[in-house]
């Protein structure tokens, strides 16, 4: 075996060991909205399209959250790889002030957006439950972007175990939850949808709480010693490249948050299929994004410690996980696709419709694979501008119009917005590839470290 070979296996290795449970750890989180949705599901497919409303605007505003905090992935990967922990200590307690600050602010906002849900085109009967449950959700903000911060940290430093092993023992409180507030089990009342909104409020407050008693053993989150002041030269590096990852996130998501507005206007059965698809689309998505955060985090770590091979070959092999392991999501999704969307609903048409929607969403699985581990390699390079600007123009200059024309004016329904959707993805996938293999052009130069 060569010495490259040998490094490219070492880097493998490398890269599943921190990716693995990172992946896990988000199966865990979409894991709850799964659950939400099979057993609110029960209630009929006006119950699923509402939940599907409610939850297409609140991840339009929570990914823009989620987004903001991105930057810690390369702030502290880069100074660990540098050994500087101190400094790594003092970017996971700005990392919880910035998420705590923007909670409230994007809290605020999402109640403000529930009130006008008819505005955006969905029927006044959806609009109803689907306005009471965003006005629940909107408050389990703050716990997950505190979580977020928190997880983000230690995973830059390679600690990624704990963080999965909470997500999926938060599971158990949802299921738990949702089956006492949906239903009205173990003495609690009867909420319907909402309860399912309350479920999850009540699982990300206790993924909180475990997550911070663990960071308090940890050399970059134990308490002794730890200031909670702000820091602005930090936060101003957090935001340099929170920003645009914020609004790269919320480009992304809010494309599909204007297919499922769209496709309400096709009806309850079109809705519910739709949201079916797009949660296993979601779910999926988590491999790649596993794979994406790991990618980050060792570019990040190699640039900090001045290896700029390292950094290509750390970029490389994360992005070809993340687009090998989509390539057998998609077999699954094309082998399986009835089973799967049988296991949300017990009504055959919303199940007929969904079967048929999963075999196009199986068809973009690697273009998804491939942009979401080339928008993380270039993170942990320090540039998350470029995937703002892929996204908006694949999405909204190809996909959506796209979409929109093959459903509307040709005539395909939900298939068509798929349609248009996969080939957004395609052409975010081939701006990225170039944005990479320019950028792994100039790590060995002075530029290397600096964020763009």
């Amino acid at each position: 075996m060569t010495t490259q070979a040998r490094g490219v296996g070492r880097e493998i290795a490398a890269t599943l060991r921190l990716g693995v449970p990172v992946v896990f750890g988000q199966v865990g989180i979409m894991a709850m909205q799964l659950v939400d949705t099979a057993l609110v599901g029960r209630l009929g497919p006006e119950a699923i399209g509402a939940v599907g409303v409610g939850s297409a605007v609140f991840f339009v505003v929570f990914l823009f959250g989620i987004g903001l905090l991105a930057g810690l992935d390369r702030v502290v990967s880069f100074d660990w790889g540098a050994g500087r922990v101190d400094r790594c200590r003092r970017s996971m307690v700005q990392g919880v002030l910035l998420a705590l600050g923007a909670g409230t602010v994007l809290t605020a906002l999402l109640v403000l957006l529930a009130g006008r849900l008819e505005d955006f085109g969905v029927p006044a009967a959806m609009a109803a439950p689907a306005r009471a449950y965003l006005r629940v959700l909107a408050l389990s903000v703050p716990f997950s972007l505190v979580y977020t911060a928190m997880r983000q940290t230690l995973q830059a430093t390679g600690d990624t175990t704990a963080a999965a092993v909470i997500a999926i023992a938060a599971n158990l409180v949802n299921l738990l939850a949702n089956l006492g507030l949906v239903f009205g089990r173990f003495g609690l009342p009867a909420l319907g949808v909402v309860g399912s909104g309350w479920a999850t409020v009540a699982s990300r407050a206790s993924m909180v709480l475990a997550l911070t008693v663990y960071a308090g053993f940890t050399p970059v989150g134990a308490p002794r010693g730890l200031s909670l002041r702000p820091d602005r030269g930090l936060l101003r590096d957090l935001l340099a490249l929170g920003l645009p990852a914020g609004l790269q996130y919320g480009v992304e998501t809010a494309v599909f948050t204007a297919t499922t507005l769209l496709v309400s206007r096709l009806g309850a059965v079109p809705l519910a299929a739709h949201q079916v698809v797009m949660l296993v689309a979601s779910f999926t998505f988590q491999i790649p994004l596993g794979m994406a955060s790991a990618g980050a985090v060792r570019v990040g770590q190699a640039l900090g410690a001045g290896d700029g091979a390292g950094a290509r070959r750390a970029g490389w092999t994360a992005v070809g996980l993340g687009v090998g392991l989509m390539a057998l999501s998609a077999c699954v999704l094309l082998l399986a696709a009835a089973p799967i969307a049988g296991a949300f609903s017990p009504d055959a048409e919303v199940v007929g419709l969904a079967a048929n929607l999963l075999a196009i969403a199986g068809m973009f699985q690697i273009f998804d694979g491939a942009q979401v581990t080339f928008t993380g390699v270039l993170r942990g390079a320090g540039d998350t501008r470029t995937a703002m600007w892929a996204n908006l123009g694949g999405h909204w200059l190809v996909g959506l119009p796209l979409g929109w024309t093959l459903c509307f004016r040709r005539g395909a329904g939900a298939a068509g917005m798929w349609l248009g959707l996969a080939a957004g993805l395609a052409g975010v996938a081939t701006l990225l590839l170039f944005a990479w293999r320019r950028r792994i052009a100039r790590t060995g130069g002075a530029d290397a470290g600096q964020p763009g």
